[in-house]
């Protein structure tokens, strides 16, 4: 078969942004062939949103850096160039057809040899993403059969899938990806390539394993894209703390009937439905929330797993920091950990701790996640609708904003020193104005002078 048999007539045209247009033209212009390539071309034919373009061509680096002058060029060597377009996204990547030559690291080739687009297709990691579409003629260019997995609805590596993810590791986290975000299958034997090949991912860099797990946690099945990463044996390399749930057999008390890990994939899975767009924060916690149980039933010999939260939040600062999320990421995440038992001790909370919660930064968070847990076991949303019912009432200002009625100025000039009496007087005067008990600065002062100063 011949590169003419392999074309592929389309039914609709692709409708393009300007900036891709105009980029399309140019190159045309210029003499060469330009190609839509990659997820660009799966998602127009599968009918999603598409969010970037990706162009191929026969045009060589040199002449795509004159053509493109504005361009980064931090990826020429590879053949590839970034062009600024002025919106979103804020880049348009433009690739000369190649070949990749060895790869050492796992990442990316010592080198390539720039070529046509049927090794260029042979090069990409599935059959759905080597598809080229070519906009003067509305026609597909399919040398790998990608075409017709995508109406099968299946994820299969082009050529060897061993070979595939022996040369990027990172593919065997975005085949789990891609299946949870588009409801496809993976080919029986892309999958046991995966398992083989399990290891090779702690090869891959922090960052880049970080980015493909947050778009499974904040995609629409969470639960079942650990599921998946367990069954493919690549969580217990990425994330072991979560792997080890499994067997963990979950104390009645807690939620009844069903193990750890089985909350867990239940409760990710409540909050994607009762929480769509939700931060990557929320759900790294919802994914975290329960690490803590393998400690701590250990140490209380499977009595109980009291304390497991504080252990939790130990965890998922040590996971956060080892994965690189940012730092103020990783504090909400430990912050929402810590605190996602707090919601059940509110009708027992003194008002100026119930009111310094529901002022926390993370605590819209907290609830959400506070209603999924519930709502994953034993489903009493009493906690949750009292919060809610407070929050609402902040917001909407039938509540009113406590003043502040003495500061760090104040202590000063009663001679006061800043230390740990000093932080203890604004937080005692604080919790005070909260419950309602001092309204006024001169009420303020007079119980500092009264009951600190000797």
């Amino acid at each position: 078969m011949n590169e003419q048999e392999k074309w592929v007539r389309v039914d609709r045209p692709f409708q393009l942004p300007t900036y891709v247009r105009e980029a399309l033209q140019k190159l045309s212009e210029s003499g060469h062939v330009a190609y839509l390539v990659g997820g660009c071309v799966r998602d127009f034919l599968i009918g999603r949103e598409i969010k970037d373009y990706d162009i191929a061509t026969d045009a060589n680096p040199d002449l795509l850096c004159k053509l493109f002058p504005m361009a980064i060029t931090v990826g020429k060597a590879f053949g590839v160039i970034k062009v600024p377009t002025g919106t979103q996204p804020p880049l348009l990547e433009i690739a000369t057809f190649r070949k990749d030559l060895d790869y050492h690291d796992h990442r990316r080739p010592e080198g390539v040899v720039f070529s046509g687009p049927l090794e260029d297709a042979s090069r990409r990691d599935f059959t759905m993403n080597g598809l080229f579409y070519d906009p003067k003629t509305n026609r597909i260019l399919d040398c790998v059969e990608g075409v017709e997995d995508i109406r099968r609805k299946v994820i299969r590596a082009i050529g060897n899938p061993s070979v595939r993810f022996r040369e990027d590791a990172l593919r065997l986290l975005r085949a789990v990806r891609f299946k949870t975000r588009l409801g496809f299958s993976i080919d029986p034997e892309t999958a046991q390539a995966i398992r083989s090949r399990a290891r090779l991912i702690s090869k891959v860099s922090s960052e880049r394993i970080r980015d493909e797990l947050t778009a499974m946690w904040t995609g629409p099945h969470p639960g079942e894209a650990l599921t998946l990463l367990s069954e493919l044996e690549l969580l217990p390399v990425v994330l072991p703390e979560v792997e080890a749930l499994k067997g963990v057999v979950q104390i009645p008390s807690y939620h009844p009937n069903e193990d750890v890990w089985s909350h867990l994939i239940k409760m990710v899975e409540m909050l994607a439905q009762q929480t769509p767009q939700r931060s990557a924060t929320l759900a790294w916690a919802a994914i975290l929330h329960e690490v803590g149980k393998p400690v701590v039933s250990i140490k209380n010999e499977g009595r109980n797993f009291n304390g497991h939260e504080l252990e939790a939040a130990k965890l998922a600062d040590k996971i956060t920091q080892r994965l690189k999320l940012s730092g103020n990421e990783t504090q909400r995440v430990v912050a929402l950990v810590a605190d996602h038992l707090k919601l059940k001790d509110v009708f027992q909370m003194r008002e100026a701790t119930l009111q310094r919660l529901l002022r926390e930064d993370h605590f819209e968070e907290l609830l959400a996640l506070h209603r999924a847990d519930t709502c994953a076991s034993d489903g009493n949303l009493a906690y949750y609708e009292f919060c809610s019912s407070r929050l609402n009432q902040i917001k909407n200002g039938s509540q009113i904003e406590i003043p502040k009625l003495i500061d760090g100025r104040d202590l000063i000039q009663l001679g006061f020193s800043p230390g740990p009496l000093f932080s203890e007087i604004l937080a005692t005067i604080e919790d005070l104005t909260l419950e309602k008990k001092l309204t006024t600065q001169d009420q303020a002062l007079e119980y500092v002078i009264k009951n600190f100063v000797r």
